[in-house]
């Protein structure tokens, strides 16, 4: 599924806050939310906020997840 890169960046990035270790989620916080103020401004959505961008992407990452999820279990499989 191809999408633009800004969007691949957030969705990218918020996997990873989901999926990083404890003392680690600080900087990937940061980092989602730089990108989601730069989407922000870029659009010129004025009055929309993070967590309003995050509502609207909320199913496209859940089908981001997913996938990678599956791209790490395939990957672990053929270590094995």
């Amino acid at each position: 599924m191809s999408r633009a890169p800004e969007l691949e960046a957030v969705l990218l990035a918020w996997f990873e806050l989901e999926t990083c270790a404890p003392a680690e989620q600080a900087v990937h916080k940061r980092r989602l939310d730089e990108l989601l103020d730069a989407a922000v401004a870029k659009a010129g959505m004025k009055g929309v906020s993070r967590r309003d961008l995050m509502m609207a992407l909320r199913e496209q990452y859940g089908e981001f997840a997913k996938a990678r999820h599956i791209e790490q279990r395939q990957r672990l499989s053929r270590l094995r």
